[in-house]
């Protein structure tokens, strides 16, 4: 069997950026983190016997990469790519979420997910290389809760947490609790069937509470619900939620943000080489005579693929962004006015705490926003789609080593069809 790659020009999807997130350090620095997706459709080929096949392959790259605003200064902090394996066989190593623990750049835990034909698995895997295998589905949510030091994680699918119980049912959308600090947990727990009932929380949480991390927010059966002690107990603000909005996978930004009762989702969905769409919803609490109600309404609700941040210094400052256009509301939302407008389809923002910046993502450049000023200080690498990309030398690519795991990739060039043979050596020379 062999491998040769007559790759072809790139077609009509050039590379883009896109999922733009931002957090402030300790040192009030702004780290911000976004995604560069490469498309490559190649062709591929592969010899079984005396017959060669030949199929189309995109073993694309979408990077998460670290800007330090401070040094201004850019680097892949982690990894998702699709790997070529045997018969020209696409294996993804996708990243559907990702946090820093207590906003640490040098702490990622993500959850990685590699299916490929009937085969796959998701995989959570913390900074200090333990990992946890889930099942083959990605989670609904993965958030840090500080005064316990604990990930909580939640999955949507009906095989993730198996329970038994008397009617030999299994218990649905379950949340795991993820102690950082106990080793053994994570060495011991074989696999997800056998969870102590312990760190076990019986609804899916979406999001937890930043100001108050024993706040969270899920889903219980298909309603939306809040709990005050850490999953513990829960009560029902909205009913029917999940299906009045299809929810697909939900994310919030930023939860509920003191003095007010107000938070959004973003109901997204995600696909690869044509964009996000997305939905913004607002929960909001209103008193009654005898108590109060949460009401829920969206955002630009004849809008797509809208992008959220809030100003954290002021809770009721939201900016939006509707495909090109950006807007501005100090009233959570209720009026908006139109502040920006861009070239490009925007595809993140964030805002900057206690200043008047706001970092604003396209799919071409990352632009800083100063007193409305757009400046752009990233841009996209440029797309090779003119320059031809058959290889006229034989060439051997830097490797690009995984965080979590003891695996590397090594690409390589060939200037026609052949066998060939790597031979790797370590540094004694054996």
């Amino acid at each position: 069997m062999f491998f040769s790659f007559p790759l072809i020009a790139q077609e009509t999807n050039p590379n883009f950026f896109h999922d733009l997130r931002g957090f402030e350090d300790s040192t009030g620095t702004t780290q911000l983190f976004y995604r560069l997706y490469e498309p490559k459709n190649s062709t591929c080929s592969y010899q079984e016997g005396d017959q060669t096949y030949t199929t189309k392959i995109n073993p694309y790259k979408n990077h998460i990469y670290h800007l330090d605003t401070e040094l201004n200064s850019d680097s892949v902090i982690l990894r998702d790519y699709v790997q070529l394996s045997g018969f020209c066989q696409e294996i993804p190593y996708n990243i559907e979420s990702f946090i820093f623990v207590d906003n640490k750049v040098t702490k990622p835990v993500a959850m990685y997910e590699s299916v490929y034909g009937l085969s796959g698995s998701a995989t959570l895997e913390t900074y200090d290389e333990n990992t946890f295998q889930i099942g083959i589905a990605n989670p609904l949510g993965l958030n840090y809760q500080k005064n316990t030091n604990s990930l909580i994680v939640t999955s949507p699918s009906d095989e993730v947490v198996i329970k038994s119980l008397p009617d030999n049912e299994a218990i649905l959308k379950k949340t795991y609790r993820f102690p950082l600090d106990q080793d053994s947990l994570w060495i011991e727990k074989g696999y997800y069937d056998n969870y102590p009932d312990s760190l076990l929380i019986d609804f899916s949480v979406l999001g937890i509470v930043d100001y108050d991390d024993e706040i969270f927010i899920g889903f219980k059966d298909s309603s939306l619900v809040l709990s005050y002690d850490s999953g513990d107990t829960s009560e029902v603000i909205i009913d029917n939620f999940f299906e009045k909005y299809s929810m697909l996978d939900v994310s919030f930004e930023p939860l509920i943000i003191p003095p007010s009762s107000v938070f959004y989702l973003r109901n997204r969905a995600n696909y690869i080489g044509n964009g996000i769409t997305s939905d913004i919803i607002r929960v909001k609490r209103f008193g009654i005579f005898d108590g109060y109600v949460w009401e829920d309404d969206e955002l630009l609700e004849n809008s797509e693929n809208k992008r959220i941040s809030i100003d954290y210094s002021n809770p009721d400052h939201l900016y939006l962004s509707d495909t090109t256009k950006v807007f501005f509301s100090e009233d959570f939302g209720e009026t908006m006015q139109e502040i920006l407008e861009f070239e490009e389809e925007v595809t993140g923002l964030y805002k900057k705490p206690n200043s008047n910046i706001l970092y604003v993502l396209t799919k071409t450049d990352l632009y800083k926003v100063e007193n409305d000023q757009p400046t752009s200080i990233k841009q996209v690498p440029v797309s090779n789609e003119d320059t031809p990309e058959i290889p006229n030398a034989v060439s051997l690519k830097q490797n690009y080593p995984n965080p979590f795991n003891p695996t590397t990739t090594i690409e390589f060039e060939l200037d026609k069809s052949t066998f060939t043979k790597l031979t790797v050596f370590d540094v004694l020379g054996r």
